[in-house]
């Protein structure tokens, strides 16, 4: 009670200096106790543009010269929150570090819409809706239209209560209640297993998709609005996926067929002619594709295709770098170089510790133990499966003391922690700890592409095992 009470005592005397400085900026300042990060970084879309430090009382503040209203976020210890923001607003945020997301809260001119954004967020009742995607069609629609009504009837009440909204929070404020919503009815056909051969397409209420008729999917001002832009990504999926099954008439994982995410890049040329949201959400099918398709033989017709339509892409240099780390990472490849620790403490690279059989390299991490465990175990049944293959764990976490001291309770396989995981992220395309390398005795790939917990990985090993 007496940090709160001292954190308003000094707002107050801030306020006062202000006003007696009569500056009329747009002001955001903040207190985050527990703090170890003394930086804030103010971003509008994916730029930086401003940079305070938090004082010894743990308080920030951010002058702005708008003209406009605008939707920032800004980054503290690794978190990211949304802040809009208007002409002449003295917004206030605070946040325990230990509890940043559940703690946040706003106060002060322009606190009503971000408090209503922040509490969207943090209560989205995204697991009840997916636990909707068990029923048929027109049940879970029934299901939906429930909680949209619900949410409306919430977004209506916070407008009668804040009468002086301009129409930008408006639509931020709808934007956070509904598309949520909207996101998992986009989603809702790829995962939807009924009993029959009649592809979900077919099933759907004639009145399924209305809620489309009312979306701008053009709006530069929601561009990097979480909600819109994730529902964006989960609407190109559905309209390829519908084209896709609908050409094909299959029934398969569409997310491994190379048809479906060419679609994807002809649909998002269709849809959006240009900006940041094109851009991105080509930048997202890029990586759906790299990261869903394991064999990658038809490489060169996707990327030759990609290319044609992002030749001025933002990202294009980004893009370009992943694309040739595919094109390093195809079997009969030697791998990439990157640096490591062993279990002395000694550097060396990868390139050093290659052996003269078929080798499994398996990713782990000491911050993730849950996840971690599952990978040993998985690991332990491999070895007893195929004793001519070696196996070889990379911890990628960040603590490398936590790592030495579990290593010592390791016996079965060696060991060694990477020193810079971005750079191994991206030299081997890494985007879950799942991953595997497997290297055959000349020192060649395999397979950079395989899940330790595929059976596919078994099949590899019975014909490369020797």
């Amino acid at each position: 009670m007496k940090r709160r009470l001292s954190f308003f005592v000094i707002l107050i005397i801030t306020a006062i200096s202000c006003k007696e400085k009569g500056t009329d900026a747009t002001i955001l300042r903040g207190f985050f106790p527990n703090a170890q990060d003394a930086s804030v970084v103010l971003y509008l879309n994916d730029t930086p543009i401003d940079t305070t430090y938090l004082n010894k009382d743990k308080n920030f503040i951010f002058h702005l010269d708008i003209t406009e209203s605008k939707l920032f976020n800004f980054e503290t210890e690794g978190k990211f929150q949304y802040v809009f923001l208007e002409p002449n607003d003295s917004l206030v945020v605070y946040a325990n570090a230990f509890r940043f997301d559940q703690s946040i809260s706003f106060s002060g001119k322009g606190s009503a819409i971000n408090n209503f954004v922040v509490a969207q967020a943090n209560d989205s009742n995204e697991d009840i809706m997916k636990a909707y995607f068990l029923l048929p069609p027109s049940r879970y629609k029934q299901k939906m239209d429930s909680i949209y009504n619900e949410r409306k009837n919430e977004y209506d009440t916070f407008l009668k209560r804040n009468p002086n909204l301009s129409e930008k929070a408006k639509k931020l404020a709808l934007v956070s209640i509904t598309f949520p919503i909207y996101k998992e009815m986009e989603i809702y056909p790829f995962v939807y297993q009924g009993k029959g051969t009649t592809p979900i397409t077919e099933q759907l209420p004639p009145d399924f998709y209305d809620y489309r008729n009312n979306i701008n999917y053009n709006d530069a001002f929601l561009e990097y609005f979480r909600p819109y832009y994730q529902y964006m990504v989960m609407y190109i999926n559905n309209l390829a996926f519908t084209k896709y099954t609908y050409d094909k008439h299959t029934l398969v994982d569409v997310s491994r067929e190379l048809g479906f995410h060419l679609e994807k890049i002809k649909i998002i040329d269709s849809l959006f002619t240009k900006g940041s949201l094109r851009d991105n959400l080509y930048r997202n099918a890029a990586y759906a594709y790299i990261f869903n398709i394991q064999e990658h033989i038809d490489y060169k017709d996707y990327f030759d295709k990609f290319a044609k339509y992002n030749k001025n892409n933002e990202h294009k240099t980004e893009l370009d770098r992943v694309f040739n780390n595919v094109i390093a990472l195809q079997a009969g490849k030697v791998p990439p170089d990157f640096d490591l620790i062993n279990a002395k403490g000694e550097f060396t690279k990868f390139s050093q510790i290659q052996k003269h059989e078929v080798t499994i390299y398996y990713f782990w991490s000491v911050n993730q133990r849950e996840i971690s465990n599952l990978i040993f175990d998985r690991i332990t049944q491999l070895k007893s499966l195929y004793p001519n293959v070696k196996f070889v764990g990379i911890d990628i976490g960040q603590d490398k003391n936590e790592w030495r001291k579990k290593i010592s309770e390791i016996q079965s396989t060696d060991q060694y922690h990477s020193i810079n995981f971005m750079d191994l992220s991206q030299k081997f395309l890494i985007n879950n700890i799942n991953k595997s390398l497997i290297i055959d005795k000349n020192g060649r790939i395999i397979s950079a592409f395989e899940d330790i917990f595929s059976p596919n990985l078994e099949k590899l090993l019975l014909l490369k095992e020797s």
